[in-house]
């Protein structure tokens, strides 16, 4: 995978019509800002992606209900002092 900068891309747009795969990265913060990934491989990473993301969604919600439940829980405990 090939690395280019948004300053190269500013300067030579058609760097993009020759990238299939290349992570785009912001030099000046040395942060990376993504990916691009050519329309080409679409049909091979849209499914993984989606997945992933499914992925990440049941996640967040099976963490959800384990605290709602350990809520309930508590709220249902009587140690019987009045």
């Amino acid at each position: 995978m090939l690395t280019y900068g948004v300053t190269d891309i500013q300067n030579k747009p058609s760097l993009i019509k020759m990238m299939d795969i290349a992570e785009i990265v912001d030099k000046r913060a040395h942060t990376t800002l993504g990916y691009f990934i050519s329309s080409k491989y679409e049909g091979y990473i849209k499914p993984i992606i989606e997945q992933i993301d499914k992925d990440e969604k049941l996640a967040k919600l099976h963490k959800l209900k384990m605290h709602q439940d350990l809520e309930f829980a508590e709220l249902g405990v009587d140690d019987g002092i009045k």
